[in-house]
Order: C-alpha cells, then structure tokens, then sequence
C-alpha cells in the first residue's frame, strides 16, 4: 500500500478578518505566512484595506459608503455587507472551518461580522468568532459591541470574547500600542496554534471532527493563557492558565474545553497531558475536552498553553476586577505572546 498524502485530508480553513482590528489581525497571520488557512479581509474604508496583506481582499459598500468606512455606525456596514453579500460567499465557500475575527463597538467589525457568520454558517462551515470586547471607559462602544455580539451569537457556533480591560488588568503598564499588539497576538496565536495543530502532524493531534464536537452551537467562550519555564514548568503553566482568562464569566455552565499545549524539543507527552488534566479539573466529570500539543523548535524550555472553555455566561464589563490574581506571569513574559510561532 503507498503511503496516503495527508494533506488531502485535512480540514480546510479560513481565517475572516471584518473591520480594522479584523482585517489587521489578518494581516498579521498573513505576514507570519500562515500555511494552515487562508486569509480573508473584509472592510468598508479602502484605504485601509490597502494597507492590508491577504490572500483575499474585499471590500463591501462599494456603492453605499464608497469606500470611505462606515462612519462608526454598525447599521451602515451591515448593509454594506449584505449589499456585497454574493462575493462574501464566494469567497468563503468550501471552507470546512472559518474563524471570523472582529472588534466589537466600532462600525464596520460590529455591524458586518453578524451577516459574514450568517452567510459563512449557510455555506456549511464552522464558525469560531473571535471577538475584542471595549475597554469599561469606551461607554457608546460598549453599547454597539453588546449589540454585535448579540447579533453575532446567532449565527456563529461559538464566539470567543477577549475583553480589553482583562488585558488592562493583568498587563497595567503596557505602553497603549503594545496593548493593542497583545489584544491581537492573543487572537492571532489561538487562531494559528488550533489551525496548525489541525493541519500539519503534531506530537498529539487534533481530529476536526473533535474540535467540531466542542464548537458546534456551543455559545460564549473564555480563552485562558498561561506560561510556564524553568523548574516545575508544567506546574507554573497550570497556575499561570487558570490565574489568567481573557473574559469575566460565571462559574457555571462550562461543560466543553479545547486545550492546546506548546512546547520545546524536550516538551512530552506525559507533561503536556498532565497540564491538560491540570487546566481542566474544575470542569463537570462528563465534559467533553479535547487536547492538542504542538512541538514548536524556538521554544526552548517555555511552555505555552491555551485552554478555551465554552457554554459560560459572559460578565461582560466587569472584567477589571483582579480578584487578587497575579499578573507577573503573563506581564513579563510580552515578547512571548507577541509572537507569532502559535500557541
């Protein structure tokens, strides 16, 4: 029997950036030339999407805003959207799995994001959302984004929030633009450690078939980042996840888990799967949890884990709060997170 080329049987993937913050963090995969997905920016101000590198540019509104952006207004990229709504599908079709990426509370993300998930869900695909929540100061924002993500929530099988004041909160002496860079690595590296890890061989792989069993219709997400090095790492990188999810939520209602671990040329099997066991032991005993581990060569003795829990109640807003957690794990390891070798 020959040997069966694997890559015609994987998954297909799309990553969707809408809006600015979307089609930016597109344009950092499509930098980093992702090979596990293709990259898509969808935008209303041409000049922006310009500036974008992507395997596929769109731009929506053509005849309603003309290419100057939305003005702030999500009702106006929603029907830009669904103006070009015919080249959005081409676009997206054929794709098994589509992550859509967008800041919530600004015009063309909020409002374009809800009928991109409509359109990619009735082409078949999964569709993650990934979604930036505004900072507590950003009163009118956080009003359009509650909507969005309302909007969102009916079409995406699980959206995935990160709310900017859990970044705040952990990281407060973040120059501005580093914050903003952190917001989206954080998005970028989930996006490309589950993508690689379902495309190309790892020491434990992901089956699209599990991933799709965790995210389909699942709701709200939290995603949770830890790091850990040195001695007791795998201990370290236990804490560090649990201390530091990236959304305020209820302690109820978590019943499914992704757990993707990534590690050095020294990382095993026996660590990876102890943090994953470590990551997930508060959740109900039937839940269903899948697990990937990646080997990534630059890592050297640091261990990268991201776990996402979905089914939980957002408390959105809240997410100042420290509760006494400890940001010096996450804070003084930036440069890490700000990379681009994928969780």
């Amino acid at each position: 029997m020959t040997d069966i080329d694997y890559k015609d049987f994987v998954a297909r993937l799309a990553v969707v950036g809408a809006g600015g913050q979307g089609s930016n963090l597109v344009n950092r995969l499509y930098s980093s030339r992702i090979k596990s997905a293709t990259t898509i920016a969808v935008n209303t101000d041409a000049k922006h999407l310009n500036m974008i590198g992507a395997d596929k540019k769109i731009l929506i509104g053509k005849t309603t805003t003309k290419g100057m952006g939305a003005g702030g207004f999500p009702e106006v990229a929603a029907k830009a959207a669904s103006a070009d709504i015919e080249e959005i599908r081409d676009a997206i079709r054929g794709y098994d799995m589509i992550f859509l990426c967008a800041g919530m509370g600004g015009g063309t993300g909020t409002g374009s994001a809800p009928v991109i998930a409509k359109a990619a869900k009735e082409e078949g695909a999964l569709v993650v959302a990934f979604v930036t929540y505004p900072f507590s100061l950003e009163r009118s924002r956080k009003l359009k984004a509650d909507w969005g993500i309302e909007q969102l929530g009916k079409n995406a099988d699980t959206t995935i929030i990160i709310e900017n004041d859990r970044i705040l909160s952990y990281a407060p002496n973040l120059q501005m633009e580093k914050a903003f860079e952190l917001i989206d690595s954080i998005a970028a590296n989930a996006i490309k450690g589950i993508s690689d890890t379902l495309t190309f061989p790892s020491l434990i792989n992901l089956d699209f078939a599990d991933v799709k069993s965790v995210m389909r219709n699942a709701g709200t997400a939290v995603i949770n980042l830890g790091i850990g090095s040195g001695h007791d790492k795998v201990n370290k990188a236990i804490r560090s996840t649990l201390d530091h999810p990236l959304l305020e939520v209820g302690t109820s209602g978590g019943k499914n888990a992704l757990i993707h671990v990534s590690g050095g040329a020294s990382l095993t099997i026996e660590e990876a799967t102890r943090i994953g066991g470590g990551v997930t032991e508060n959740l109900d005993e039937n839940a269903n949890v899948i697990f990937g581990a990646r080997l990534s060569p630059d890592a050297g003795d640091q261990i990268k884990v991201m776990s996402i829990i979905t089914g939980v109640k957002p408390m959105l807003g809240k997410g100042s709060r420290l509760s006494g957690r400890s940001s010096n794990n996450l804070e003084s390891n930036l440069d890490s997170l700000a990379g681009l070798d994928g969780f």
